[in-house]
């Protein structure tokens, strides 16, 4: 069944490894939803373009004029394989607009809403071995033209067995508007004007086709590279939005990691998938949650690929701040000297070499041949292009200031300028995470606003109590973790900040789950508390602590002076001893 409800947008086809695409919607009651459609599969592999990643922008308002609730979708996809297969196709219910957007937009937001793990350590007894336990910190990780684009227009009394109902160019893309109320005509039109649908793809368009779908069809114009990647927008009325993942699954790899952004009146909530929390009990917080990805997949995967996870959930006007520039910034990158100086500039302005800033950088500050030669990757090159200026000066390619600040000013200044006020509103942006394969995408996720639940903050903190007893080293204390959904997490030392983790992952992924709605917290669908708390209990009763007694010895939790433990305390304090006469430190 296609996305119900006024409210979708995309699929983006084809861009290249690292490119990205965008698109975003507003318009007359239409809905939309898209898939990845080439030259087909070869005869012993798999299809040339494979979907890695999407990111997925919402706006959500309303129609001055009419009061109609709008929806722009901006939509960023990365992609395996060639550009010169690119080629996007998404249903939709009436006539879209349809422009470009910039690579910068999620450059900026995706850094600022990912979510971060972090540790607290407090002792408890008496520590040996250091003076105190510090904190660690980490991250989890344009106009229409008159030309048809080669696809034609209609003619003659009778209608065409194919609508041709609009066309054009914008940016680097031809695209047409096109319907038919036979899908085996329709599909037909797609392969003879060079886009390939697969088996599984012919059915999912008979369906949209079957619904009184249009198909907005998007192809990369002829000599365009994947330098000219852009992402496209598109705008519609709607009252909910719409991720049309059913004509994804036609080339999506496993597992995509797929990114949503909604900005509107209030938090967003998924309303026909569930929203999951993660189980914090198994995330690994001594390494800054680096498997959290794998537990968010695990989590989803668990409601069989259908749900999400909200990551971010804060002020609109917060994220203003992401954009801001100092007005002086064009006239400042236009004034510099040297490439070195540039780059430099860039960094003072907040702007790193990655995503939107690096394409400009490839073009106008090009790494050297002899530079590349030595295996110089551009993250070092650029991040060490002082040094590679005055060792390589007479290598570089002639640079032109005044060009690379106005290449700058287009791709990147003036998209910052326009995005700032698109985030000057009330209202809240919400970020919502989840991993999902091909053979989940068996119904288009639906997204809309609730006012009556919480913010969400992307910075998460955990308190790690470092139980050294009477005298335990630190570096073999074991630990007692406290996550912030109240789980008491014990771990058993073995190295200074090193845990074993023990039976840990062998627990659930997520927590809970909501089937939420536009006006409560909805119906708790998954409740794995009781079952995790069985199983952190177990796993706690495997790690010994040490508690205050009359011989300085240690006890388990709940239990009495052991052997065993004794031993190990010893062991622990002759191995304190032989470290410091080491001069060995945590």
């Amino acid at each position: 069944m296609p996305c119900t409800v006024a409210a979708a947008m995309k699929r983006i086809i084809g861009a290249a490894v690292g490119a990205g695409v965008l698109v975003a919607w507003q318009v007359g009651a239409a809905w939309a939803c898209g898939g990845f459609f080439c030259d087909g599969p070869s005869p012993s592999g798999p299809l040339p373009i494979a979907q890695a990643a999407e990111n997925v922008l919402f706006v959500m308002g309303h129609d001055p004029a009419s009061g109609a609730s709008t929806v722009e979708a901006h939509i960023q996809v990365l992609y395996t394989g060639p550009a010169s297969k690119f080629s996007w196709i998404v249903p939709v219910t009436s006539v879209p607009t349809v422009s470009v957007g910039a690579d910068i937009l999620f450059d900026r937001i995706e850094p600022p809403t990912r979510p971060s793990f972090n540790v607290t350590y407090q002792q408890e007894g008496n520590c040996r071995g250091v003076s105190g336990v510090g904190a660690g910190c980490g991250s989890a990780a344009g106009g229409v033209s008159d030309s048809a684009g080669g696809v034609g227009t209609r003619g003659g009394v009778e209608p065409p067995e194919v609508d041709v109902l609009s066309h054009g160019s914008v940016g680097p893309y031809d695209y047409v508007v096109i319907k038919s109320e036979d899908g085996g005509t329709l599909r037909t039109w797609l392969t003879d004007h060079g886009y390939y649908v697969s088996e599984d793809g012919a059915r999912i368009i008979d369906d949209y086709v079957a619904g009184q779908f249009s198909f907005v069809a998007v192809r990369l114009q002829g000599g365009q590279d994947v330098s000219a990647i852009r992402p496209i927008v598109l705008r519609m009325t709607a009252p909910e939005a719409c991720l049309p993942l059913k004509l994804t699954a036609i080339a999506s790899t496993p597992d995509l990691r797929i990114n949503v952004w909604v900005l509107g009146d209030a938090r967003a909530v998924p309303i026909n998938y569930a929203e999951i929390t993660i189980n914090q009990a198994r995330l690994d917080w001594f390494n800054f949650g680096r498997n959290y990805d794998q537990l968010l997949k695990d989590a989803a995967n668990e409601a069989k690929g259908n749900a999400f996870a909200v990551e971010y959930a804060l002020s609109a006007r917060s994220s203003m701040t992401w954009f801001a520039l100092a007005s002086t910034a064009r006239t400042q990158l236009a004034s510099a000297n040297t490439p070195a100086d540039f780059v430099s500039l860039l960094s003072r302005l907040g702007l790193q070499p990655t995503g939107a800033v690096l394409q400009v950088l490839r073009k106008q500050i090009p790494i050297p041949a002899s530079v590349a030669a030595m295996g110089v990757s551009e993250t070092n090159f650029y991040g060490s292009i002082n040094y590679y200026w005055s060792s390589y000066s007479a290598d570089f390619a002639a640079f032109d200031a005044a060009a690379a600040a106005t290449a700058m000013d287009t791709e990147v200044l003036t998209p910052m300028a326009t995005y700032a006020r698109l985030f000057d509103r009330e209202g809240k942006l919400t970020r919502l995470a989840t991993f999902i394969s091909p053979e989940e995408m068996t119904a288009d996720p639906l997204f809309v606003t609730n006012p009556s639940l919480p913010d969400v903050a992307p910075q998460h903190m955990a308190v790690a109590h470092v139980l050294c007893g009477d005298g335990l080293d630190i570096c073999v204390a074991p630990v007692r973790l406290r996550t912030e959904d109240g789980s008491d997490v014990m771990y058993r030392a073995t190295g200074c900040r090193s845990y074993d983790r023990g039976t840990l992952d062998q627990l659930p992924g997520s927590q809970m789950g909501w089937a939420r709605d536009a006006d409560s917290d909805g119906q708790i669908v998954v409740d794995n508390r009781e079952d995790i708390s069985k199983m952190v209990t177990a796993h706690n009763a495997t790690v010994p602590t040490p508690t205050k007694s009359d011989g300085c010895g240690c006890v388990a939790v709940g239990g009495s002076p052991g052997a065993l433990l004794l031993t190990l305390a010893a062991g622990g304090v002759a191995l304190a001893r032989r470290r410091r006469r080491r001069s060995v430190r945590p």
